[in-house]
């Protein structure tokens, strides 16, 4: 058979239909890895059989409509899967132009649609992502393990948990088994996708010696700042990791109580700043704000923390309340959200959904946009700075006062 899948964007490597495709070319079919763009002249002159869509929310309905145009073009059966898929899989049900959606992980269902005698009871088993779709990267894509030990209320993680408690919170490949795809790539980089690395020491302990006496390609991770522990910084530093991505989310102890992160404090993240730049390891905080319920003062603490720290970037998103999360249930029993989705975009960058004033709204935007900015040149803006009017003289003033410093080194 032939095979078409569909993802949003190439600019990076997409896992999941990676993955798939390796199944199905092993059960000996053709198969092709489009994005949205190409998707429909790619379908039209390769006519394929089956037509796969990776789809998260907020796309769903430009997919939907994908679909639709081919069907009235050539015949094929249509998937959906992925993130929507799984947990709004009724958005899908009163569309004839679907004819079926794949729900959680896909592969053994994926190798039995395929008519493939292959099962895969484990994550070793699975054959390594096809990459041949994506190529020339030099920066690949890995993941060594699938679940998450946290259970934000802002991610879907704890609901999927909910779905499928017979598989266990966190699932790990073994060392040889990651270290094998990562030295037959032999990427330039490698990008650990985990939620979070190397969760289990006696795992990390291992992959550490194999990855180093391989001397592989440097690497990057995601890491909670309660377990920069100076052990597992360590073990990282020296297998060949240079940079990381760590969520601080948010600097108020309340807001941690709610998005559900009590377990960490902003103690922890000071101490992993100095853990990671004491072994060279460069590292991004990652930052949420506009909560439900949070105020334009906690925000401004979190980028305190932010200024404070000197990460190598300062990562801030906008809260938006995907549905089916904790978060989102909270913001509609509450007030701060309609429940009507609809409106929620693609990116969690552009805008507060909330039912917040226009005034606050403007604020969220405005410090959003200039956190970055802020961590970089060391400055704390007031709440009266936060919006577009004195936006322009905030920047301006700020740079006077570090062109002075730089001018006047010890006197301004």
């Amino acid at each position: 058979m032939k095979i078409l899948l569909v993802v949003k964007s190439k600019i990076l490597e997409t896992l999941g239909p990676m993955y798939l495709s390796a199944i199905a070319k092993q059960a000996g079919h053709e198969c092709m890895i489009v994005d949205i763009k190409e998707a429909f002249n790619a379908a039209t002159m390769c006519k394929p059989d089956i037509i796969g869509y990776s789809v998260h929310t907020g796309d769903h309905k430009r997919f939907m409509k994908l679909n639709s145009d081919l069907k009235q073009m050539i015949p094929f059966t249509s998937i959906m899967g992925a993130y929507h898929a799984t947990f709004f899989p009724s958005d899908f049900e009163n569309d004839p132009n679907i004819n079926m959606v794949i729900k959680g992980e896909a592969e053994n269902v994926w190798a039995e649609l395929l008519q493939s005698p292959a099962k895969y009871p484990d994550l070793d088993a699975i054959p390594h992502p096809d990459r041949t779709d994506f190529p020339d990267r030099p920066i690949r894509d890995f993941i060594c393990s699938r679940g998450c030990p946290g259970a934000c209320r802002y991610c879907y993680n704890p609901t999927f948990t909910k779905m499928y408690p017979e598989l266990a919170r966190i699932r790990m490949r073994s060392p040889e088994d990651v270290v094998r795809e990562v030295e037959s790539v032999a990427p330039k980089f490698a990008y650990f996708q985990d939620s979070t690395f190397g969760v289990s020491m006696r795992w990390l302990r291992k992959f550490s010696r194999l990855y180093r006496e391989k001397q592989l390609a440097p690497f990057h991770v995601h890491l909670r700042p309660n377990q920069a522990t100076e052990e597992r910084v360590n073990l990282l530093a020296d297998a060949g990791c240079v940079s990381m991505k760590m969520a601080l989310e948010t600097a108020s102890d309340r807001l941690r109580k709610l998005i559900n992160r009590g377990n960490t404090d902003t103690d922890d993240v000071y101490e992993a700043a100095r853990l990671l730049k004491k072994r060279g390891i460069a590292f991004i905080l990652q930052n949420i704000v506009g909560l439900p319920t949070a105020s334009i003062e906690e925000d401004l603490q979190t980028l305190e923390v932010n200024v404070r720290c000197r990460p190598a970037y300062a990562w801030v998103s906008i809260f938006q309340p995907y549905p089916a999360t904790g978060l989102a249930e909270i913001c509609e029993r509450e007030g701060y959200y309609t429940g009507d989705y609809s409106e929620i975009g693609d990116n969690f960058f552009d805008k507060s959904v909330l039912n917040f004033t226009d005034e606050h709204k403007e604020q969220i935007e405005v410090l959003q946009r200039i956190f970055a900015f802020c961590v970089e040149m060391q400055v704390m803006p007031t709440v009266e700075d936060l919006s577009w009017k004195r936006l322009p003289k905030f920047i301006h003033t700020t740079m006077r006062k570090v062109g002075d410093k730089r001018m006047f080194p010890g006197i301004m």
